[in-house]
C-alpha cells in the first residue's frame, strides 16, 4: 500500500531575535615557575644572546640621554637668565626709590624678587637632581652594554664547564652506587651460604655495620646556574660598586655635570661675575651639593678654575661667526663644528686608531680626534649675548645716523627769494617734490631713553 505524503499542520514558532555572540577571550595564565636550565647553551642561543643588545640600542639609549641632558640644562639656564634679568631692573629702579620715585611699588616688587628667587632656586636644585640621575641612567645602560657583553663571552663556556662538572659528579655517584649494591648484595649470598654463621648477635651486628652508599639519584633533574642568574648577580655587583664612589667621583669629573654647572653660573652672574667655584667644593661630605658655594673662599691663583677670557666669535677656519661651536679639550680653542670635523674626516693621520689633525691654529701642537671636541655650551651662551650686544649697537648707530640725516639736508636746502609787493615778506618757494604729501602727518615717536625713565 503507498503512502501519500503528509502536510504538516504544525505552525511555525516565531524565531526568537539573534543575540550577538559574545566571545569570551580567555587570559593567558600564570607562567610556570622558573626552572633552571639543565644543558649548556646550544650554538643557536649563544647566536641569539649575541643579538639580544646591539651597538644600535646603546646608541640610541645614550643619545636620548643625552637629549635630556642637554634640555634640563638649558632649562636650568633659562630660569636662572630670568632671574638675573628681573634683579638688574630691580637693581636699577632702587636708584629712583631711593629719590623717592615711586616708592610706593617697592615693596611689591621687592616681594616678586624674593618670591621668585626661591622658586628659582627650587627649580635648579631639581634640574641638577634630575642631571646626576640622567647621568647614574646613562652609567646604568652602559653596565647593561658591559655585562651583555660579559656574557656573550662567558655564559656558554661556564655552563659548559658547569654541566660537565655536574655530569661527572653524577657519574661518580652512580658508579658509587652500583658498586654500593654491588657490595650488599654479595654479602647477602655470604650471609645465605655460611653454614657455620649460627650466632644471630653476629649477624645482626654485621648488618647494622653495612654503610649505604650515596642518596641515589635516579631521574633526578640537573640544575645549572642560568643566564638570568648570572645577568641579575653580575648587574647588582655593578650596581654596588658604583654606588661606592663618592658624590665627588661620580659626577664632579663628568663632562654632564660640569657643563651644567657652567651654565647655572653664567646664567646667574654673567660676564661680570666671579670664576667657578672648583670641583671639590660642589659636593658636601654627606654627597649633597654644597649649599651657597657661589666663589672662591680666597683669591689665590691656583683656585681658579675658569676665569674671565678673551671670547672671540669667529671661527679660525672659516672666519665666520660661529654658528655650532665645538671646543678642544686640550686646548683653549674653539671651531665650527662642520668645518673642524671636516678637517678630521679627511686627515690620514691617525692617534690610537682615530682619525686626527693638528689644530689649525697657528702655533698649537695639540693633536685633536673627534672625541677631543665638545659643544661647549657656555661658550655658545657668552657668543650669543656678544652678538646680540653687537646686533643692539648696529642698530643705535644706525639711528643715530638717520636722527642726524634730516638735519643735515635741512641745512644744505637752497631757498630762494621771491619779489612780492611792499608790505609783504619774502616767502621762499619750495619745489612740490620737496613738500610732503597731503596725506601724510609728523608724529613724534619720542625719544627711546623715555622708557627707560618711566621704569
Amino acid at each position: 500500500m503507498s503512502s501519500r505524503p503528509r502536510l504538516s499542520t504544525a505552525r511555525p514558532t516565531p524565531s526568537r531575535p539573534s543575540r550577538p555572540s559574545t566571545t569570551t577571550t580567555t587570559l593567558p595564565s600564570a607562567l610556570p615557575p622558573y626552572r633552571k636550565p639543565s644543558h649548556p647553551l646550544t650554538p643557536e642561543a649563544q647566536q641569539k644572546l649575541a643579538h639580544i643588545y646591539s651597538t644600535k640600542d646603546a646608541e640610541t639609549l645614550e643619545k636620548k640621554t643625552a637629549q635630556a641632558i642637554q634640555l634640563l640644562t638649558q632649562l636650568a639656564g633659562t630660569i636662572n637668565d630670568a632671574l638675573r634679568e628681573r634683579d638688574a631692573r630691580v637693581q636699577r629702579r632702587r636708584k629712583k626709590w631711593e629719590n623717592g620715585e615711586r616708592a610706593e611699588e617697592q615693596e611689591v616688587e621687592e616681594e616678586k624678587l624674593r618670591v621668585l628667587r626661591e622658586e628659582v632656586g627650587r627649580m635648579t636644585e631639581g634640574l641638577e637632581r634630575s642631571v646626576r640621575e640622567a647621568i647614574d641612567d646613562g652609567e646604568a645602560g652602559r653596565r647593561i652594554q658591559e655585562v651583555l657583553a660579559w656574557l656573550k663571552r662567558e655564559a656558554g663556556v661556564r655552563m659548559r664547564r658547569e654541566w660537565e662538572g655536574r655530569m661527572s659528579q653524577v657519574q661518580t655517584q652512580t658508579q658509587m652506587q652500583t658498586q654500593g649494591r654491588q657490595t650488599q648484595t654479595q654479602k647477602r649470598r655470604r650471609r645465605d651460604t655460611d653454614a657455620d654463621m649460627d650466632d644471630g648477635e653476629e649477624e645482626e651486628e654485621e648488618d647494622e655495620g653495612l654503610t649505604p652508599g650515596p642518596t641515589p639519584l635516579g631521574q633526578e633533574r640537573v640544575e645549572l646556574t642560568g643566564l638570568s642568574d648570572m645577568y641579575t648577580d653580575r648587574m647588582e655587583r655593578k650596581r654596588l660598586e658604583y654606588q661606592s664612589f663618592s658624590h665627588q667621583a661620580r659626577y664632579a669629573q663628568n663632562n654632564d655635570y660640569i657643563g651644567f654647572k657652567q651654565v647655572v653660573h653664567d646664567a646667574t652672574f654673567g660676564d661680570d661675575g666671579p670664576p667657578l667655584p672648583r670641583a671639590e667644593t660642589w659636593f658636601s661630605e654627606r654627597g649633597a651639593p654644597a649649599p651657597g658655594i657661589t666663589a672662591m673662599g680666597d683669591g689665590d691663583d691656583d683656585d681658579i678654575v675658569m676665569d674671565r677670557a678673551t671670547v672671540s666669535t669667529r671661527c679660525p677656519i672659516t672666519f665666520q661667526q660661529f654658528k655650532e661651536p665645538f671646543s678642544s679639550k686640550k686646548c683653549p680653542h674653539s671651531f665650527e663644528k662642520t668645518a673642524i670635523l671636516q678637517f678630521i674626516r679627511r686627515s690620514e693621520t691617525k692617534v690610537r686608531g682615530e682619525r686626527a689633525i693638528q689644530c689649525p691654529v697657528s702655533g698649537c701642537e695639540q693633536m685633536l680626534t673627534a672625541n677631543d671636541l665638545h659643544e661647549d655650551l657656555v661658550l655658545i651662551r657668552k657668543i650669543k649675548r656678544m652678538q646680540k650686544a653687537e646686533a643692539q649697537d648696529a642698530e643705535e648707530s644706525e639711528s643715530e645716523e638717520e636722527d642726524t640725516a634730516p638735519r643735515t639736508r635741512t641745512q644744505t636746502r637752497d631757498f630762494s627769494t621771491t619779489e612780492t609787493p611792499m608790505g609783504d615778506e619774502p616767502r621762499a618757494s619750495v619745489s612740490a617734490s620737496q613738500m610732503p604729501p597731503p596725506s601724510s602727518e609728523v608724529i613724534d615717536m619720542g625719544d627711546p631713553s623715555d622708557e627707560d625713565d618711566e621704569e
